[in-house]
C-alpha cells in the first residue's frame, strides 16, 4: 500500500498510520526545514513534500520524522534526495543529493546528516560520490568526499584515487587551487557561513592570473580582507617559457602578485637564467623585482650581478614573452661575452627596445669601465648594441679618467670618450672649455688638445691630438695628473 499525507491538519486528527510497500523501490524526498523550527503548517509542507515507506530493517514514519527535524540542520534551508532513511540521530540520503545550506549549495551522490545533540540540530555533515559544493562566496569544491563539521567549524576533503580535489574562486580574484587533500576552516556571518582558510596538501596546483601556474608540495589559502595563499616547499612557479623554483611562495590572487623567496630559474624564451634572495612577480604589468644578491644571466648579454635590486619588465613579442627592460638599482656589476666589466654604484638600465644600457653614478663612486688593461671611470656611460648585445659604440662623460692601472703607463683625463669597437676607434674629448689630457709613458708622448684620437690601423696604434696641440703639460695640468693617478711622476720625469 502506498499513500501520500495531504496535509498537517489531517495528519493531526487521524491515529497514525505507517505505510509500508512490501519490496521499497527507490522514491523521492524533499524536505523544507528552516531554525529554529517547524511550526504545525511547516510540518504539514514537510509531511506534504515526502513519501515514506518501510524499509529493510527501518521503520519510517513521516510525522516522527517531521517532528524530529524541527531544528534541523543549522542554517540548512532545503534538502532533496531520490531516498532517505533517518534511524533517530543520523539522516542519510541517497541519489542526487542536494543540501540548501548557510555554506552554499552541497551536491553529491550520497550524503549522512548527524546531530551532536539528540534535540539539537544536524552538526555534521558527510557527503560522497561526485561531491560539489558551490559557496555562497563565489566559489566551488569538487572532490569525492567531504567531511563538514559545523561545530568544529572544520571541514576534510578527500579525491577519487588518482585524482586531485579542486577549490574554484569565481570572484574578481579568480583562481584555482588543487591538491591530493585538503583541511577547511569555516567562519559564520549570520546564517551564513564562509571558507575562511583551505590547508591544502599533496600535489598542490595552483593557477591564476593570465597563464600563471605554481605547483608545491602544501598551500594555505586564507581568505581575508587581502586574501592570499602561502605555498611552501618545493615550489615551482611557470609562466610560458618562464620557470622559477623557490623555498616559498606568498601569492595574492587580487593583483595577481607572487612573492617568492629564495628563487632561482629561467625566463624568456633566451633562457636568461637568475637567482636572489626575494623576488615580485606583478602580472600586471609584467614586472619582476628581484631584492637582494641578485645574479643574472644570459647567453648573449653576459652575467650581471647586484647588490640590491635589480627589476625586470616583459612584453609580449610574436606571442612570446620577452625582455623589454632592466634596471639594477644599488652596486652593479655587468660583466659582457666580451669580457668587458662595467661597475655602477646608482643605476644600470637596460632598453631593449632602443637597445641601449646606460648607467648612472654619484659623482663620489663613479661608474668604472675595464677592458683589457684599460679602466676608465666617469659619472655617466652608454652603451649602444646590436639586436645580439654586439657592443657599436661606448660613451662615458663626466670626469672622465682612463688609465692603465697594472703597468702605470698611460693615463688621460676628459670631459668625454668614445669608443666604437668595430672600428677599435677612441675619441677623448673637452666640452668645458679646458683641455683632454694625454700621458703615455711607453711613447714618452704628453698631450694637451681638444680631442685625442687613438686608433689602430695596421695593427699599429695611432694616436694624435686635435685643436690647438700642445705636447707638454702646465703645471696645473701636471698637478692634476698626479692628483688623479699616483703612478705619474710628472712630465719630463
Amino acid at each position: 500500500m502506498k499513500r501520500q499525507l495531504q496535509n498537517s491538519g489531517a495528519q493531526q486528527n487521524r491515529p497514525f498510520e505507517p505505510f509500508c510497500h512490501p519490496t521499497p523501490e527507490p522514491y523521492s524526498t524533499r524536505v523544507c526545514a528552516r531554525e529554529p523550527g517547524l511550526g504545525p503548517s511547516a510540518a504539514g509542507k514537510l509531511a506534504q513534500n515526502h513519501r515514506f515507506f518501510w524499509g529493510p530493517g527501518v521503520l519510517q514514519f513521516p510525522l516522527k520524522i517531521a517532528l524530529l527535524l524541527l531544528p534541523v540542520l543549522l542554517s540548512a534551508a532545503e534538502i532533496s534526495s531520490k531516498k532517505a532513511t533517518y534511524d533517530g540521530n543520523a539522516l542519510i540520503l541517497n541519489g542526487d543529493v542536494q543540501v540548501d545550506h548557510g555554506l552554499g549549495k552541497l551536491a553529491s551522490g550520497s550524503a549522512r546528516l548527524e546531530k551532536e545533540e539528540k534535540d539539537g540540530p544536524f552538526s555534521s555533515i558527510a557527503l560522497r560520490e561526485d561531491v560539489l559544493i558551490t559557496l555562497k562566496n563565489l566559489g566551488k569544491i569538487s572532490c569525492a568526499t567531504a567531511d563538514l563539521n559545523f561545530v568544529a567549524m572544520k571541514g576534510k576533503l578527500l579525491p577519487e584515487v588518482g585524482k586531485l580535489i579542486k577549490f574554484v574562486n569565481q570572484g574578481p580574484d579568480h583562481f584555482t587551487l588543487a591538491s591530493c587533500q585538503a583541511d577547511l576552516e569555516f567562519t559564520k556571518e549570520g546564517e551564513s557561513y564562509k571558507v575562511h582558510k583551505i590547508d591544502a596538501d599533496g600535489q598542490v596546483q595552483v593557477e591564476y592570473g593570465a597563464d600563471f601556474k605554481l605547483d608545491a608540495d602544501h598551500a594555505t589559502y586564507v581568505n581575508e580582507a587581502t586574501p592570499h595563499i602561502t605555498a611552501m616547499p618545493g615550489c615551482v612557479l611557470t609562466h610560458h617559457d618562464d620557470r622559477i623554483e623557490a623555498e616559498k611562495v606568498e601569492l595574492f590572487p587580487n593583483t595577481a602578485t607572487a612573492v617568492l623567496m629564495g628563487p632561482k630559474g629561467v625566463l624568456n624564451p633566451r633562457g636568461m637564467t637568475f637567482s636572489c634572495k626575494k623576488m615580485t612577480w606583478e602580472n600586471e604589468p609584467q614586472q619582476l623585482t628581484l631584492q637582494g644578491n641578485v645574479t643574472v644571466r644570459d647567453t648573449e648579454l653576459g652575467t650581471l650581478h647586484c647588490d640590491d635590486e635589480v627589476e625586470l619588465n616583459q612584453k609580449q613579442l610574436d606571442g612570446k614573452w620577452v625582455l623589454s627592460s632592466m634596471v639594477a638599482n644599488g652596486k652593479t656589476e655587468l660583466t659582457t661575452r666580451f669580457k668587458q666589466l662595467l661597475i655602477c654604484y646608482g643605476q644600470m638600465r637596460l632598453d631593449q627596445e632602443r637597445q641601449l644600457l646606460t648607467l648612472e653614478s654619484p659623482q663620489h663612486r663613479p661608474i668604472e669601465y675595464l677592458h683589457d688593461q684599460m679602466k676608465l671611470c666617469s659619472d655617466y656611460a652608454q652603451l649602444e648594441y646590436s639586436t645580439e648585445y654586439d657592443p657599436e659604440k661606448l660613451e662615458l662623460s663626466g670626469n672622465v679618467q682612463l688609465q692603465i692601472e697594472e703597468t702605470g703607463s698611460r693615463c688621460a683625463r676628459a670631459d668625454q670618450f668614445i669608443y666604437f669597437p668595430n672600428e677599435e676607434k677612441m675619441i677623448l674629448s673637452s666640452k668645458t672649455g679646458g683641455n683632454v689630457l694625454f700621458w703615455d709613458k711607453n711613447q714618452d708622448l704628453s698631450i694637451s688638445a681638444r680631442e685625442v684620437h687613438i686608433a689602430r690601423v695596421d695593427q699599429k696604434e695611432i694616436i694624435k691630438g686635435v685643436g690647438s696641440v700642445r705636447f707638454a703639460f702646465s703645471t696645473t695640468e701636471n698637478e692634476l695628473l698626479q692628483k688623479l693617478f699616483p703612478f705619474y711622476k710628472g712630465d719630463g720625469e
